[in-house]
């Protein structure tokens, strides 16, 4: 991806513009919850030694993960779902989406929210390279699920 200077507009590294329907991951309770657990983490540390390298280990620490919550979003592209991590975007092919369900599942995923999930099920495992579904964390989830089905409306749900 890069922003072509004549315009502004932002385009992937093959010349595409970018487009379609942006939606962010859902940031709820156990986000939050986590990040303040970091945040506590970091401050006991930082007292333990009176040297100023942890506090800024601890700092750049803390930046780094939030960045990389900040860098996960979603974008249904055309036939494409484009899940962004860390600013890197994944596109997966809309036409070869089985399923969507909401799940509990903690896996590690670009979901930033462990409550409000939906596991994403391919009809081809080549997609994923494994049987396991894309578990993601949309904010509006019926939106999302709507514009998903408008384009297959062989997926279920």
């Amino acid at each position: 991806m890069f922003i072509n200077e004549d315009n502004d507009t932002m385009k992937y590294s093959s010349g595409k513009p970018i487009t379609g329907t942006r939606y962010n991951s859902r940031w709820d309770g156990s986000t939050l919850l986590i990040l303040l657990l970091i945040v506590v983490v970091c401050i006991w540390l930082v007292f333990l030694d009176d040297w100023l390298l942890p506090v800024i280990l601890m700092a750049a620490f803390l930046l780094i993960v939030i960045t990389g919550l900040l860098g996960i979003y979603y974008r249904i592209d055309g036939n494409n779902l484009v899940v962004y991590q860390f600013f890197r975007p994944t596109a997966y092919p809309i036409d070869k989406i089985s399923e969507i369900k909401p799940t509990n599942s903690i896996l590690s995923s670009p979901a930033t929210s462990l409550t409000h999930r939906l596991a994403v099920s391919f009809s081809d495992r080549k997609v994923l390279k494994s049987a396991m579904p894309l578990v993601i964390s949309p904010v509006r989830q019926r939106e999302f699920i709507d514009q998903l089905l408008a384009i297959n409306p062989d997926i279920s749900h």
